[in-house]
């Protein structure tokens, strides 16, 4: 008998000496990125509604402010890319001579304006930039394009430094960091239409004129702003060269590398970022500089998604309809869990609300921009208040933002290779949090190995979980509990088929 128990004793003792099943350990002193900017999103100052004069009328009124600012002060942003058109806020035309007519003093002026003094209030860093040349991407027809000579042109180079002194200077929003000279200028559809020489000519003059004028200590120039994975059929310069020949040629004159990616699901579901991002980051490392996302999504141009964009009245092609489905939360997720174990310091989403744009920017009311949270105007476009309500993505996204404060530190994340398990954890100061998504179609159990120095912290648990959302009456994330059990240091968690979790230390 005693021979008995002493094997039974032993077995025991040998089972709680095993390593927990699909264990994953977090080294803190393994650091991935210091000084994480953080994400956020793409947030425009509602071009189509902003004023008596815009083609909606003052649709944006100060409640319509609130509301998005409400919603905002949950999700607690860490980064907003905004863009403009000059020719849509400060500059009203060219005199006889061709010099350019600035007015800052407009009702258009007044809406960035909230939007920055919201930024500035709430310690966010601003990416801000113009879609490309006045009057020749949008508003070509108000008898001023041809004018202005491209990216090169002093007088457009000239104005946008007045602008930024202005909002500087004169309104104090120093959360203006950095400046975008044309949206993803290796495209067709934008005013540079792929020419690098243009692009990084006007960039360089751009960045000598905000040094000439003493504003490089608060902005400098971010870029390329390049779509990497688009190739322009008429220029040997590959999306992904943009990038790299900006690391190797613009140092001295770009504050940070920023590109923009809209992936094929297949790219983030498969965990294929690394293998095609990896190269960028470290271009980024070798110069000393972050790199970040200052647009990012996923493909619009399957045929699923263009028919639900045709069975929608007032979508355009230029929509993604799965804005609108639980899974975008865990597409958004994965890609962002991704992007921060590859070395990049941030992503902003693509994009906050459809109130912000109609396709070609042309206010047709029929032809929004889909791709939201929510779309702050349903009830004045749609006649439909439902379009107003936080969609499910809102839920990862915010998460995302608000338990991954600038300055974090992104570290090491290891663990068995587990099919659509990924695990992304930032470290600030004291706290510490932990994002886990399964993409797979399985249920997975895993142990988490709380370093040290966080044990015994109080921990909140939120799930993402279809049909098991918790939230408060505003439609913001609510955690599971506020005191996740560790044992000896480990917490056991079973995460769903298709469901995305957070751990966090911080408390607010």
């Amino acid at each position: 008998m005693k021979n008995v128990i002493f094997l039974f004793a032993a077995v025991l003792s040998l089972a709680s000496c095993q390593e927990p099943k699909n264990k994953i350990t977090i080294n803190t002193d393994e650091v991935i990125t210091e000084n994480f900017i953080g994400n956020g999103v793409q947030w425009d100052a509602y071009p189509h509604g902003d004023s008596e004069t815009a083609e909606w009328g003052l649709l944006m009124t100060d409640a319509k402010w609130q509301q998005v600012f409400d919603r905002l002060d949950y999700m607690q942003p860490r980064l907003v890319r905004t863009l403009d058109q000059a020719n849509w806020r400060y500059l009203q035309g060219f005199d006889k001579q061709g010099n350019a007519i600035l007015n800052f003093d407009t009702s258009e002026e007044k809406a960035l304006e909230k939007l920055l003094g919201y930024c500035q209030k709430n310690n966010i860093t601003v990416l801000m930039g113009e879609w490309g040349t006045p009057f020749e991407v949008h508003d070509t027809d108000k008898g001023f394009s041809g004018i202005l000579k491209g990216a090169t042109d002093p007088r457009w180079i000239d104005m946008i430094v007045k602008h930024l002194d202005y909002l500087i200077n004169q309104k104090g929003f120093t959360c203006i960091r950095y400046f975008n000279l044309v949206n993803e200028p290796n495209g067709y559809w934008a005013s540079t239409d792929g020419n690098w020489d243009e692009w990084s000519q006007g960039a360089t003059m751009l960045a000598e004129a905000i040094k000439k004028a003493g504003l490089n200590k608060y902005v400098s120039v971010a870029g390329p702003d390049a779509v990497a994975h688009y190739d322009h059929p008429d220029y040997n310069l590959t999306g992904m060269q943009w990038v790299e020949e900006s690391a190797k040629l613009l140092n001295d004159q770009l504050g940070a590398l920023e590109i923009h990616a809209y992936f094929q699901k297949e790219v983030i579901r498969e965990a294929q970022f690394d293998s095609l991002y990896r190269p960028l980051a470290q271009a980024a490392k070798s110069i000393n500089k972050p790199i970040f996302f200052g647009e990012m999504g996923f493909e619009k141009s399957t045929p699923e998604n263009q028919a639900r964009v045709e069975a929608d009245s007032f979508a355009c092609p230029d929509s993604y309809m799965g804005v609108y489905d639980f899974q975008h939360g865990i597409d958004m997720a994965d890609a962002a869990i991704q992007i921060m174990n590859t070395g990049f310091s941030g992503v902003a989403a693509w994009g906050l609300d459809d109130a912000m744009h109609t396709n070609n920017d042309n206010g047709d009311k029929q032809n929004l921009k889909r791709w939201g949270m929510w779309n702050t105007l349903g009830t004045e476009l749609c006649n439909n208040p439902a379009d107003e309500t936080i969609r499910p993505w809102f839920f990862t996204w915010s998460l995302l933002c608000r338990y991954l404060p600038a300055g974090s530190e992104i570290v090491k994340t290891q663990m068995a290779e587990l099919p659509g398990v990924r695990v992304a954890s930032a470290i600030n100061n004291n706290e510490i949090t932990v994002a886990l998504v399964n993409q797979s179609d399985n249920q997975v159990e895993v142990s988490l190995a709380i370093p040290s120095q966080f044990e015994g912290k109080m921990l909140k648990l939120f799930n993402y979980e279809e049909g098991n959302l918790l939230t408060d009456n505003n439609g913001f994330p609510v955690a599971e509990t506020d005191q996740l059990k560790q044992k000896r240091g480990t917490i056991s968690l079973k995460l769903k088929a298709k469901s995305f979790k957070l751990i966090t230390s911080f408390q607010q």
